[in-house]
């Protein structure tokens, strides 16, 4: 008898139309049955980086995730299938079918028809079957955006069978004998309707359904359709209500209260904006995409954590000293890959660390390692000569550490409580001593306004770029048909489609700002947590700089990177920005260091990876050579931050005071 734990698995295309209803019904289906439940949603994706927008104004494919195979699916299916006792429920076809039937996997339902679907579902289920149909409609798509995924809630929580909208052989074939309801839609001859408000937005309907749920829920998950509809396996789990608008930051205002004793939210960004709002309440912001990671249910059943092997080719002190006479100049680079949707990153980063033997660092929450306990993140304690990443890659927390704040906006005792439980899930998972002593940071220094810029500089021509205003989102009611376009869409239509574009760039969120002096009770909270060195977004440039104040911390800066105005970012842009930063540092001819994060999900996602890997490849090939001159000392952050220290101690490098 198998002690694991049962998992009732549903694949269905991602376009099937009773996609979200067969989902929060199998939902609570499996509960009931004392089972986990997981999803997948079968699609064609690009792989792309979906940083945020008007959902209906992007294609599906950027929306969905990962690739199937970059984004190695069927390997977590099969850890799945290591972990769990699995058996399928199937509304179409998946990647998977034959991988499951070789591996014996029993399918317990198998039909595209949503009739005999639920009819071979509940067949051999001790749960009998509900007394009520539920038909789910998409609201009119109020700003163009399907309600479907929001009506999880009522579903799971009343016990009901559900079938979309639109499906007349279905709602005939399973309404019968039943009380039949409708939600979001027109309610068919003899069935009641769930009223809902009158307010035509798409936040006044979500957040109505969060309310009607409020003495339920324990948390809620910030996001577009697509999201909400992949992660319902997971809401189910931990009570979560989805909630969404056009603008997302809106629905953030209006649900403060609530947000406010909520350690963390899971979602995606509409734009960062919304971490400011969820920063300003305290509630630290974990990015989640569909399909990354493609089965979120591992995290029930997690692993263990290899042991780190004996640590080893780490320079002495006498060593540092001995640098910082002869003026030598130390490299590492920092990659940001600390979000759950981020894990993706990791296949693609491990290969290039290894095959380069580059000296770097991985910046992750606690959410990196709950989902991913085994290979690529495991490598980190293989040694090297094994083809894992032992000693080259250490690892740092972000920010809050179970998600990202922009920390200088944060209530400073919900900073610090967030870093403190991250620290101390960390520690009981990797043992004692084995805790990362360094700390990123997403904004450890207040922003400073400064006047936009009307011409945008950029590193690939057209060089300069008119700066124009985007159009605030939003979108208005839903409406019975197309919309007359206005003569300024006609006019940004025309623009569009013209040679004039390429001389055109939006004005970003942070464009108006620069970071000030580095906050001293932001790191304080970091040296009280454990950490015995920081980065800093303060003091941005070519000269090394550290920062004073905080007793026991080595707080050091970035000397390479721009600031990147869609983000509070200081990033490194690609192989140009480090060979400048290499010259300038050469020619001052005294010690220091040249650190830079990148952002790593704009070159390894399944999708980026194809268009900028080789460039990645290149990064680390130099960064590992020593730079363009050969006279850059590559070592992990820890060292740099220790040569920080001494080069401190003996006036070798500016400082600056935390405020």
């Amino acid at each position: 008898m198998s002690d694991r734990q049962r998992l009732l698995l549903l694949l269905v295309p991602a376009d099937h139309p009773h996609r979200d209803a067969v989902c929060a019904t199998a939902a609570w289906l499996a509960g009931d049955e004392g089972s986990y439940f997981e999803c997948y949603f079968s699609a064609a994706t690009s792989g792309e980086h979906f940083g945020g927008g008007h959902p209906a104004h992007v294609p599906a494919v950027h929306q969905r995730g990962g690739t199937v195979v970059g984004g190695h699916h069927l390997e977590q299916l099969a850890i799945v299938l290591q972990r769990f006792e699995c058996e399928v429920a199937s509304l179409g076809p998946s990647p998977f079918d034959q991988f499951l039937r070789d591996a014996g996997v029993r399918f317990r339902a198998n039909s595209a028809g949503v009739a005999t679907f639920y009819g071979e579902l509940f067949a051999g289920s001790p749960v009998g079957s509900p007394e009520t149909l539920l038909v789910l409609g998409d609201g009119g798509r109020p700003q163009q955006i399907t309600l479907s995924p929001y009506g999880f809630p009522e579903i799971f929580r009343r016990r009901l069978l559900a079938i979309a909208d639109g499906d007349p052989a279905a709602l005939e074939a399973l309404a019968r004998g039943r009380k039949v309801e409708a939600l979001w839609a027109e309610p068919p001859d003899g069935a009641s309707r769930i009223e809902s408000p009158p307010d035509r937005t798409v936040a006044a309907q979500t957040l109505w359904m969060a309310e009607r749920n409020a003495g339920w829920a324990r948390g809620y998950v910030l996001g577009d359709p697509e999201l909400a509809a992949r992660w319902i396996p997971t809401a189910a789990r931990n009570q979560w209500v989805p909630v969404f608008g056009i603008p997302q930051a809106e629905v953030v205002e209006r649900l403060a209260e609530p947000l406010k004793t909520v350690d963390v939210v899971f979602g995606r960004q509409q734009d960062d904006r919304d971490f400011l709002a969820l920063s300003r309440l305290g509630t630290a912001f974990q990015l989640i995409d569909p399909g990354r990671p493609p089965f979120p249910v591992i995290r029930e059943a997690a692993g263990s954590w290899p042991p780190r092997p004996a640590v080893r080719d780490v320079p002495s002190e006498g060593e540092l000293e001995a640098w910082a006479r002869e003026g030598r100049v130390l490299s590492t680079l920092l990659f940001w890959t600390g979000m759950a949707r981020e894990i993706e990153n990791l296949y693609a980063l491990t290969d290039v660390l290894a095959l380069t033997s580059a000296r770097a660092g991985l910046i992750l929450t606690t959410e990196t390692f709950a989902y991913t306990r085994h290979s690529p993140l495991s490598m980190v304690n293989v040694d090297h000569a094994a083809g894992g990443l032992f000693p080259n890659v250490e690892i740092l927390i972000a920010s809050g550490g179970i998600g990202a704040f922009l920390e200088s906006t944060t209530p400073p005792d919900r900073f610090a409580r967030a870093l403190a439980t991250a620290t101390k899930q960390v520690s009981c998972l990797l043992g004692e001593g084995a805790q990362p002593r360094g700390w990123w940071p997403v904004l450890d220094c207040p922003l400073v306004p400064r006047p936009p810029a009307r011409i945008g500089i950029n590193r690939k021509a057209p060089y300069a770029r008119l700066r124009y205003r985007r159009r605030e989102l939003g979108g208005g009611e839903a409406s019975d048909g197309p919309q007359k376009p206005s003569t300024r869409d006609r006019f940004r239509s025309a623009l569009r489609g013209s040679p004039v574009r390429h001389f055109l760039e939006a004005e970003r969120p942070f464009d108006s700002f620069q970071p000030g002096p580095p906050s001293r009770w932001i790191l304080q909270a970091v040296r009280k947590a454990g950490f015995e060195y920081a980065l800093t977004k303060a003091a941005g440039g070519a000269q090394p700089t550290t920062v004073t104040g905080v007793e026991g911390l080595t707080v050091l800066n970035h000397t390479v990177g721009r600031w990147g105005g869609w983000t509070p970012f200081v990033t490194v842009d690609g192989l140009d920005d480090l060979r400048r930063a290499e010259r300038e540092l050469l020619r001052r001819g005294r010690p220091g260091w040249l650190l830079g994060t990148l952002d790593t999900c704009l070159w390894a996602f399944s999708g980026p990876v194809w268009r900028r890997g080789v460039e990645l490849h290149r990064m680390c090939e130099w960064l590992a050579a020593g730079g363009s001159s050969g006279r850059l000392i590559n070592v992990t952050p820890d060292v740099v931050s220790r040569y920080a220290k001494i080069l401190e101690r003996n006036g070798q490098t500016a400082t600056i005071q935390s405020a």
